[in-house]
């Protein structure tokens, strides 16, 4: 397989094989950080339990019947919490949830249901934990996971959402959060 990428200098090699080692992941990493995607909150469990990450790989796979999926390392604590509860919530953050997107990617020192401390938490269908004002919060049952390579993906089932309140999305792009209006 080979990657092709877009010149930034006409005399640059435009080619390169498939990543494979350290050096090539690098590579591929810096490439990965050109897609801007939106941030969410992955989060389950209830209590004590709870846990959740924020993350930036995730989709929709189908409308009907609607279904997500999400992309999960495979030594998260959500994940392992995920797989034993059977349901999750995605839930897309607005602007102004930087410092929540931030809480939940382990940049502030908080783990496991103490970085629920912050925000307002509900529940729908599932008794997954969802974020009262995100943009949306979607309740999802665990369809399936697949474990590849590094990460896990996980198929949700969508089985309620919540519109939020509006305002500009957080989006995370070249390593930074964003603000799309």
């Amino acid at each position: 397989m080979v990657y092709v990428e877009s010149p930034q200098r006409d005399d640059e090699d435009k080619r390169m094989t498939a990543p494979s080692s350290s050096g090539d992941s690098a590579v591929f990493r810096q490439a990965m950080r050109e897609f801007a995607a939106g941030v969410s909150i992955v989060a389950c469990g209830a209590g004590e339990q709870r846990s959740g990450c924020t993350v930036t790989a995730l989709t929709s796979l189908s409308l009907t019947p609607p279904t997500l999926l999400v992309c999960l390392s495979r030594d998260a604590l959500t994940l392992k919490r995920l797989s034993e509860t059977g349901a999750f919530s995605v839930n897309l953050l607005a602007a102004r949830h930087r410092e929540l997107a931030d809480r939940f990617a382990s940049r502030v020192g908080e783990r496991g249901p103490a970085r629920f401390a912050v925000g307002r938490w509900t529940t729908l269908v599932t008794g997954a934990p969802l974020l009262a004002d995100a943009l949306a919060a979607i309740d999802c049952r665990v369809e399936e996971i697949i474990e590849r390579h590094t990460h896990a993906i996980v198929i949700g089932a969508v089985v309620a959402v919540q519109r939020g309140e509006h305002g500009p999305a957080l989006a995370h792009w070249r390593s930074h959060y964003e603000t799309l209006e």
